[in-house]
């Protein structure tokens, strides 16, 4: 064929496929889904998931049930719940897919005592309406300064209810929703090698003026005070936190015991320095699964995926038991948890170049329906998993609120662990204190004059 004939023939050919073209309507996008919609208004899918397992939200647990008696623990909803399987260290490899690496790693540390009991799934978190209202508000107004490090134009709700980067998503727990006041006293316990141990009494206190939508100074309270035994008593951490802490740094101030004791700034009780309260097992950046300043590492967000997480702890608050019954030496009673299948969004963080930090990498495991981190990773500088952190928690339909009953701490390296929320033998939280920033003030920790 000629060249001016192929020619021809190429135009033409080209002019049927444009006209073609133009003559097929084009695919539309798939459409957002919409926060209070297909996603509630935290932002998590409402919907179930294609084989059930995991159930739609239809609201959490928003009211006590009947035989709920204000003042007292609740007993267990579900305690007519029979295991729907359990996961033992023979069976990693058909499961592990949805373990975190912790919980992988305890398996294997411990094959012959530890196991993952599995439950149905019980969607359980609430929030009351108004915060629903703030968080759907806060989609469209919020926005990340400062490089990730700080937060504006948000207000009451979560944050960021639709994530796109990592720093949003611990944004998200750090304002995740905890009851504008709460009141708590329970212990903090470390067994030993032979599973006993001398839990410690603290009362813990916060505030957050976030959420009571308070603008202008600090965003969050917490105030930790020893109870006993004698040698803590008094002894107090003050933390304030705001939404840019680059214009108005964190405050923290620490009293030791005495009643003449004279409280000093605390700057120092930050990142990687241990924590005394937990025999050095935590940092201070892991109270609270995380918290502080988000300044020394990125934050990668993987991603959303279903996950073995613990979740309705109800279990481990069983009452008339001694510490030593449901604390054992190396972890748990296994018979005491609860593990559920929930989806969680992925959290990966790495230090930036030329700081310094214990724990270089970490990951974090944030469930999606109350933003509360429920399993966190902590990689040393060579790399091996070193700690592992998990938050068990359980809602309080009166406020409603879901929070971690128990927060555990496992070192791998030294095979030792600190639990704290010990508070089966004490009231249950209290959520109708009238707390106002200026309870927490540093003057409040001066000796008292006689």
């Amino acid at each position: 064929m000629a060249l001016s004939a192929l020619v021809h023939t190429r135009r033409a050919l080209g002019g049927a496929l444009l006209a073609l073209t133009l003559a097929v309507p084009a695919l539309a996008a798939e459409p957002e889904p919409k926060l209070g919609e297909e996603l509630t208004p935290f932002g998590a899918i409402r919907a179930a998931n294609k084989n059930g397992t995991i159930p739609a939200w239809t609201g959490g647990m928003d009211e006590p049930p009947p035989e709920y008696v204000p003042g007292r623990h609740m007993r267990d909803p579900f305690f007519e719940d029979t295991r729907w399987f359990t996961v033992h260290t023979s069976e990693l490899e058909r499961y592990k897919s949805r373990l975190s690496a912790g919980l992988v790693a305890l398996l294997k540390t411990y094959p012959d005592s530890f196991e993952i009991p599995m439950f149905p799934t019980r969607r359980t978190s609430a929030a009351p309406q108004r915060i629903y209202d703030a968080s759907i508000a806060n989609a469209k107004r919020a926005r990340l300064s400062e490089n990730g490090l700080a937060v504006s134009g948000a207000r009451g709700g979560i944050p960021f209810p639709m994530p796109k980067t990592g720093e949003q998503a611990m944004w998200n727990h750090i304002l995740r929703w905890r009851g504008e006041t709460g009141v708590r006293t329970a212990a903090i316990a470390i067994p030993d090698e032979g599973g006993h141990s001398t839990p410690v009494l603290y009362r813990e206190e916060w505030l957050s003026a976030y959420a009571a939508e308070q603008e202008g100074g600090p965003a969050l309270f917490h105030r930790r005070t020893g109870v006993r035994p004698a040698e803590v008593t008094g002894a107090t951490l003050l933390i304030q936190q705001s939404l840019n802490p680059l214009q108005r740094p964190p405050v923290l101030w620490y009293k030791p015991a005495g009643e003449k004791a004279v409280p000093v700034r605390a700057p120092d009780f930050a990142y990687d320095t241990p924590d005394p309260a937990t025999g050095g097992l935590r940092t201070a950046d892991m109270t609270d699964m995380f918290s502080g300043l988000l300044d020394r590492f990125d934050f990668h967000l993987v991603g959303r995926r279903e996950m073995y997480v613990p979740y309705n702890a109800f279990r481990l608050n069983t009452p008339d038991l001694a510490v030593e019954e449901v604390f054992w030496s190396a972890h748990p009673n296994p018979t005491l948890l609860r593990y559920e299948l929930h989806r969680v969004w992925i959290v990966e963080a790495t230090l930036k170049r030329g700081l310094h930090h214990t724990f270089p990498r970490r990951v974090y495991y944030l469930d999606e329906d109350s933003w509360q981190i429920l399993m966190a990773e902590h990689y040393d500088a060579q790399g091996e998993l070193a700690r592992y952190a998990e938050a068990h928690g359980i809602p309080h339909p009166q406020v409603p609120v879901f929070l971690a009953s128990k927060e555990l701490t496992y070192d791998l390296t030294s095979g030792r662990y600190v639990v704290s929320g010990l508070d089966a033998a004490e009231q249950p939280p209290a959520f109708d204190k009238p707390l106002k920033p200026e309870d927490f003030a540093p003057e409040t920790l001066m000796p008292k004059r006689r």
